[in-house]
């Protein structure tokens, strides 16, 4: 199935690149407790993980590349993913405690935030793998592609998890390692699908000789 294909890709991109990997993720860490400069942390650190999804060259440059381009959109899509799931899950919360019809809206926030989730991934992706990174169109296109490949989403979704999970039980991945390898999923995720589309070009054959 495509979805293990793209974890497999993805745990190999980490490890081909693991000093990168480390690098980005400790600037990302100290970036978002800084909060001022956390929108910038997010968009450079997709950046870089967009370009190894598509085969690029990359170092720690691409990172300050991406984090000084299109700081306006930036900070709005961190505005959207930081403060659209607490509401969203407060909103499930809120609902089913009131009891009676209520709970009815409750299941449906239930399944709008499971769908924002799986269109989440592919947010920063589509920020990077477009042309213009029009903020609308990031999240007509993520949402599009959610709904056109669910089980694809959730099982890239439920590898997510299983990567935090593992890094909190590890404690140091959690540091060293979790934003890249979530960035890195993220990224190869989208051009996973892309490349079923036609949308981008396969990876790159390796000679045998």
């Amino acid at each position: 199935m495509k979805a293990f294909q793209i974890m497999g890709r993805t745990l190999k991109g980490v490890y081909d690149e693991l000093f990168l990997i480390v690098m980005l993720s400790v600037v990302w860490w100290i970036g978002t407790m800084l909060v001022v400069t956390a929108p910038m942390t997010w968009v450079g650190l997709n950046h870089v993980a967009n370009r190894m999804a598509n085969y690029k060259r990359v170092d720690f440059g691409f990172f300050w590349e991406g984090a000084r381009k299109h700081l306006g959109r930036g900070v709005v899509l961190w505005l959207l993913v930081l403060i659209a799931p607490p509401i969203m899950l407060f909103s499930i919360t809120f609902y089913l405690q009131q009891g009676g019809w209520l709970v009815v809206l409750g299941v449906v926030m239930f399944w709008i935030t499971l769908l924002f989730f799986l269109a989440a991934q592919y947010f920063y992706p589509l920020f990077w793998q477009q042309t213009e990174p029009s903020t609308t169109l990031v999240l007509r296109n993520a949402f599009l592609l959610s709904f056109r490949h669910p089980l694809y989403s959730i099982l890239m979704l439920i590898f997510q998890v299983v990567l935090v999970a593992l890094s909190i039980a590890l404690v140091v991945p959690v540091i060293l390692l979790l934003p890249g390898m979530l960035a890195l999923s993220h990224n190869y995720a989208l051009v996973g699908l892309l490349q079923e589309m036609n949308l981008a070009p396969p990876p790159p054959e390796i000679s045998g000789t």
